[in-house]
Formats: C-alpha cells, structure tokens, sequence
C-alpha cells in the first residue's frame, strides 16, 4: 500500500511540475487590448473599410469597419514577423517619416503599440516607394480569400 501511494504522489509532482513549466502567454490575443507591437493596414475610407492586422506575436487579424468584429486569420511564423516589423521600423523609418495624410487615403499604414501609433496614408498611386513595396509584402501574408 505504501509503495501505491508513494508512486501516486510522485505522478502527481511530475505533473504539477509540468503544467508549471509552460509559459503564459503574454498579454492579450485580442488586438484592441494588445499591448505589443501590431501593425494596422486600412484600405480606403468608407466606414466599412477592410483593416488588416498582424500583431508581433504572429497573429493575424481582419475584419470589415471600424467597429466590427475581427476575425483571426492564422499565425506568422517568428521570423517572418520579425522582417516584417523591421522593414516598416527600419527601412519605411515609420516612426520619423513626415508625410502628410491625405484626406481620403486609399490606404494607410498604421504602427502601433500600447497608445503609441505612428500614421502613414497616401492616396492612389501616390505611395512613397519604400511604402508601396511593404504593402505588397504586407497583403501577401494574408490569405486570398480576405483580399479586397
């Protein structure tokens, strides 16, 4: 009998042992409340305007208007994440660039994290070139089916 219950006490501490091992994921998956980096592309300026979203952790989010529910579209791969978070930081310089937002934008990049954002718009065929580049490479991440 104590054999049984020494065998049973020692399962149970391997398994709290474990469970206590896995890390927690780091803030919010939901990313109105996400506290990282994300990344905000809008197209147009309808109410009803797409709006992409691919947060550092690697998800990715749409959804349709500005106050519709979002839809999560899978997950980037880390390194993926990273080169696309360091193009917009580094090479578009999003964070420092001067350029005015036009009133009707057909598209905008928007950096965010926590209550920090940086702003990026431009109307059609007017993108600086750096900007036109990240945004091809931007909406190739993101399955067709939710393409506009």
């Amino acid at each position: 009998m104590r054999l049984f219950f020494v065998f049973c006490l020692t399962y149970l501490l391997e398994i709290s042992l474990a469970t206590a091992q896995t890390p927690a994921p780091a803030g919010s998956t939901f990313p109105n409340r996400f506290t990282g980096r994300q990344i905000v592309v809008t197209i147009g300026n309808d109410t009803d305007r797409p709006e992409y979203r691919l947060l550092d952790n690697g998800l990715m989010y749409y959804r349709e208007g500005s106050e519709g529910g979002f839809t999560q579209l899978g997950q980037q791969k880390k390194d993926t994440t990273q080169k696309v978070f360091a193009n917009l930081e580094q090479t578009c310089k999003i964070k420092t660039t001067k350029l005015e937002k036009p009133e009707n934008p057909a598209v905008t990049v928007t950096w965010k994290r926590a209550k920090t954002e940086f702003a990026v718009g431009w109307e059609k065929r007017k993108a600086p070139d750096e900007y036109e580049q990240f945004y091809d490479q931007f909406m190739e991440l993101f399955p067709k089916n939710r393409k506009k």
